[in-house]
């Protein structure tokens, strides 16, 4: 009977290329911010493209660790499978031999010396899988620190804005203050010219 594996989860999720072509389009699209940001004279814009591209970079080394640790857990389960039934068939030969010609200590000798090896290369792959989860941990505490210096600056662009918006509040404000007094001063002028007539 053939089973058929479900690869939907496979397909739902992006792969390397799909992952490369989205942070090239978040790093193009951030320098467009950047460079019109600046012909514009519009600093937000251009603050918001540095950190689009910023974050593209922090990403694409992100995935880089992610590839890098999947790699070597993979890597180092199959090296643990491996080691695991070779010593099995090692010891099953040992055994076939021991049992014809050796007797009943030496076979017990071989056992012990077999079982030591083994544990001896299940401790070195052991030691590759704790690589792999450090290489895991290190990933996710760059990926928090990447987050972080994105809400940061989300945060400076935001209060940029908001200064941008109360300085061009305050400048209208104080035009129209400016074209009341003008008014007033031209008002008090007729009348000062007004009333040598009378």
């Amino acid at each position: 009977m053939t089973v058929v594996e479900d690869n939907t989860s496979d397909r739902a999720r992006p792969g390397p290329a799909d992952k490369a072509r989205l942070g090239l389009k978040q790093t193009v699209v951030g320098k467009a911010k950047e460079v019109a940001g600046a012909l514009t004279g519009n600093d937000s814009l251009t603050t918001e493209g540095r950190l689009e591209q910023e974050q593209a970079r922090q990403t694409r080394k992100a995935d880089t660790l992610s590839h890098m640790a999947e790699a070597e857990s993979d890597e180092a389960v199959e090296q643990l499978d491996a080691v695991r039934e070779a010593g099995q068939q090692e010891r099953e030969a040992v055994q076939q031999r021991t049992d014809a010609v050796e007797s009943q200590a030496e076979r017990e000798a071989r056992v012990r010396k077999q079982a030591a090896d083994l544990e001896h290369q299940e401790n070195i792959v052991r030691g590759r899988s704790d690589a792999a989860r450090e290489a895991t941990a290190a990933e996710q505490q760059a990926r928090r620190e990447e987050n972080e210096q994105v809400t940061d600056a989300a945060a400076e662009v935001a209060a940029a804005d908001e200064d941008h918006r109360r300085a061009s509040h305050d400048a209208e404000r104080a035009r129209l203050q400016a074209e009341e007094e003008r008014r007033k001063a031209e008002a008090l002028e007729r009348t000062l010219t007004d009333e040598p007539d009378r």
